[in-house]
């Protein structure tokens, strides 16, 4: 699925800055997979629902970020790209990768991870 990065760039950059903000909860979906569910009541009494998955290809070393909806259905995928073909390109490009980081810190708790090994090693 090939998309116009010009359609998406605007979500990325919110869901990007509202990870910066931590307002956003990632969980580990599967081994190099992460996500984040946004739900709202709609004022018709629907409820929207959309998934974020940020996934690492372990061969390529590329990243992945997946948008779904209440159906599963795929709304867009965005994907890194190493050599990119746009300003436009590139800039989606180091968002997903940032999101991406973040979203595995976050899920993982690398920080207090971090923090509970060096105070470990200090005991030894």
């Amino acid at each position: 699925m090939k998309s116009d990065p010009a359609e998406y760039k605007e979500i990325i950059k919110k869901l990007l800055e509202k990870t910066r903000q931590k307002k956003v909860e990632w969980e580990q979906a599967f081994s190099g997979s992460f996500q984040c569910t946004l739900v709202a009541a709609d004022t018709d009494s629907e409820i929207d629902s959309f998934t974020f998955t940020v996934s690492a290809n372990s061969e390529t070393e590329l990243h992945s970020l997946r948008m779904s909806d209440q159906r599963h259905n795929t709304i867009f995928v965005a994907t890194s790209n190493d050599l990119p073909t746009s300003p436009e390109e590139e800039e989606v490009s180091k968002m997903v990768e940032e999101i991406y980081d973040l979203a595995r810190r976050q899920a993982l708790k690398i920080e207090r991870k971090l923090v509970a090994a060096s105070t470990l090693l200090d005991r030894v």
